[in-house]
């Protein structure tokens, strides 16, 4: 019986992936929740337009009922084409130890509808279950604990706590990456990157913009994960490879001292993606939405 549920299910998970095509024609990376509390939650998306472009606003409604007719909140949202068509919004007024349903939209085009779930009331003796994770790198690598998440415990986790690694800088690290792998990722903005590596085997670290935001675009685009953003909020918290590899402040460390490696920019380029494409409550406006500025950047961004 254990083996027809899990072969149940994982047609179901199949399935959930066929259905995503045309929402992710639009929202190409779904949806994402995270940082819950009593009273609110933090939902994400990234909204494009066929053309490549992102849309001038999206409408936001959250539900009480996974077939949204039950809409309890209702909010359009400017989208700043500064972000890269990324939308983070903190939803307030929110009832404790909840689940809530979720779908932005935009010109007639939905994404996927996102599950999650608000925290118990502080002081509460709510039991509460969450999975602990942390270093999914993406190159050469499959999210099979993720897989297992889904199949399993799809109704008995509240939460996920993420310690980090999130991304990894680098695409072909020889001591730990298969660049050759399907599971690759070559950056478009090779200018901008780190070469590492020989000239002969040359492998790259991110440092620009454009490159933080090209590997959380990749590692989002794996359905797994999507689906794991799409039933869960996320606690997250960054670690080193979120910038660079036992990096410390903004040198990293990959001359083991040769060099001298401090680069602010390449720090604040590498936080400014982790705000804009991780669902946490932080770099957001008074009115809750995405707000990035320096405040939020290295040397002001701060963790113990």
């Amino acid at each position: 019986m254990r083996g027809f549920l899990r072969t149940a299910g994982l047609f179901v998970l199949v399935c959930a992936v066929a259905g995503t095509a045309v929402a992710n024609d639009y929202f190409p990376q779904s949806v994402a929740s995270g940082d819950p509390t009593a009273s609110s939650v933090v939902l994400w998306t990234r909204a494009v337009t066929p053309d490549g472009g992102v849309p001038t606003r999206v409408d936001l409604a959250v539900a009480t009922d996974e077939a949204m007719t039950n809409v309890v909140v209702s909010r359009p949202i400017d989208v700043d084409a500064e972000y890269d068509g990324v939308v983070k919004v903190k939803v307030d007024g929110l009832m404790p130890y909840t689940d809530y349903f979720y779908q932005f939209s935009f010109g007639g085009n939905s994404s996927q509808i996102g599950r999650t779930r608000t925290a118990p009331n502080p002081g509460s003796d709510q039991p509460v279950r969450f999975a602990v994770v942390y270093c999914q790198d993406y190159i050469g690598r499959y999210y099979n604990a993720y897989l297992k998440m889904l199949l399993d415990h799809d109704e008995d986790i509240d939460f996920i706590v993420h310690l980090g690694d999130y991304i990894y800088e680098t695409t072909g690290d020889p001591q730990f990456q298969d660049g050759e792998s399907e599971r690759s990722i070559d950056f478009d903005d090779k200018e901008g990157a780190i070469q590492l590596g020989t000239e002969e085997n040359p492998n790259y670290a991110a440092a620009s913009l454009s490159n933080y935001r090209q590997l959380y675009r990749e590692y989002r685009s794996d359905p797994v994960l999507q689906q794991v953003h799409e039933r869960w909020p996320m606690v997250v918290i960054w670690d080193d490879h979120e910038y660079s590899n036992d990096y410390w402040g903004a040198t990293s460390t990959y001359s083991n001292g040769r060099l001298d490696e401090y680069d602010v920019e390449r720090k604040q380029d590498s936080e400014r993606a982790f705000f804009e494409w991780v669902p946490i409550d932080a770099a957001l406006s008074e009115d809750g939405v995405l707000d990035i500025d320096a405040a939020d950047l290295y040397p002001n961004s701060l963790i113990y």
